[in-house]
């Protein structure tokens, strides 16, 4: 008769966290960095890269064919120093994205542009374009500096702010009448076709860059991408996969999985299955590497603990490292919560851009 070795836990009582603890102590990430430097550090970068797409359910998406993006402009108004447009483009076939495009006046073209991933909540990219309809979005615009796309073109940048996918435009009224949220239900959907609702936020984003390559009165040289929260969770992916993003800062996001998607309840648009068969965060994020990184983080983000964030920064800071390129990482530690902190991205970007 066969024994197995019993384990310490077998008669213990069922502990979900522990079992979670276990999951992150045992399972291997397959591209997790090793000090690879050189040559070998770019076959890491390729390979992970690979992997990664298919997590997000790029491939997925490009094997269904990808249409031209027919982009459709719907509405343009002047806004005191900028003009502010509204655009569609198909992301995907039976898809238009809606996005806002903010031009300053007195630039003149081509302008350098900043992409700007919304963070979760239903107002979508009207927060981000300044436009309040209640007291809590425009306490939010006030206090938590959540207008990123209008300080992106009070600058001289051109501005992107397209709605992520279950949020904003995106999103269905009747969801939440039924007591779900969009993003919910359409997570699970894209888990049956092995997609993921991250993944298919980072792939619009992706589509906006052929937006942008396209015309001739943007710079496609100079692109940069910044989110707050769950957008910057897009921003992360998405300069991750995609080289011709060139600097990328993430406010109230960047962390540990360990220390934050996995300990503190999410949205489910939050989790990407299969990432940590990839790697950590760190590990994510050394795919930005040698272009400029930064993360912004609150000292008081309970959902997003600054233990993590600075775990993961020093993590990462190895593969700046490795990729020659230490100067062009920074991580900057505000003093208050979970919020877009304009004073950590704005003079990281404009230096490098």
């Amino acid at each position: 008769m066969d024994h197995q070795p019993r384990d310490e836990t077998d008669h213990q009582q069922f502990d979900p966290a522990r079992w979670t603890a276990r999951l992150f102590r045992d399972h291997e990430r397959r591209h997790g960095f090793d000090g690879q430097t050189g040559e070998a550090f770019r076959e890491w970068q390729t390979a992970f890269r690979v992997d990664l797409r298919r997590v997000l359910g790029h491939d997925t998406i490009a094997d269904a064919g990808v249409p031209d993006l027919a982009p459709e402009r719907t509405e343009r108004e002047q806004c005191g120093g900028f003009e502010r447009q509204r655009w569609t483009v198909r992301t995907e076939t039976g898809l238009r994205v809606p996005f806002y495009l903010l031009v300053p006046n007195d630039v003149e073209p081509p302008y350098p542009v900043v992409l700007v991933a919304h963070g979760h909540g239903d107002a979508g990219k009207e927060l981000v374009v300044g436009r309040a309809d209640t007291a809590e979005h425009r306490q939010q615009i006030d206090e938590d500096e959540r207008d990123v796309a209008v300080q992106a073109v009070e600058r001289g940048y051109a501005a992107l702010a397209p709605d992520m996918r279950g949020l904003g435009e995106l999103s269905n009224p009747a969801d939440e009448a039924r007591g779900y949220r969009t993003c919910h239900t359409m997570q699970l959907h894209a888990q049956l076709f092995g997609r993921s609702l991250l993944g298919d936020r980072v792939w619009d984003v992706t589509r906006l860059i052929d937006f942008v390559e396209r015309r001739n009165d943007f710079d496609a040289d100079r692109i940069a991408l910044t989110g707050h929260s769950g957008g910057g969770a897009v921003a992360l992916f998405a300069a991750a996969v995609d080289d011709r993003i060139d600097v990328v800062a993430p406010s109230s996001y960047f962390c540990t999985f360990e220390a934050s998607i996995a300990a503190v309840d999410h949205c489910e648009c939050n989790y990407l299955p299969g990432v940590l068969g990839l790697g950590e965060m760190w590990d994510v994020a050394g795919l930005v590497a040698p272009r400029p990184f930064v993360a912004v983080a609150g000292r008081r983000d309970r959902i997003f603990p600054v233990e993590g964030v600075e775990r993961s920064f020093e993590r990462l800071s190895e593969i700046y490292e490795a990729a020659n390129a230490s100067e062009r990482c920074e991580l900057v530690v505000c003093e208050g919560g979970h919020r877009y902190y304009a004073d950590g991205v704005w003079p990281f970007v404009d230096e490098h851009l």
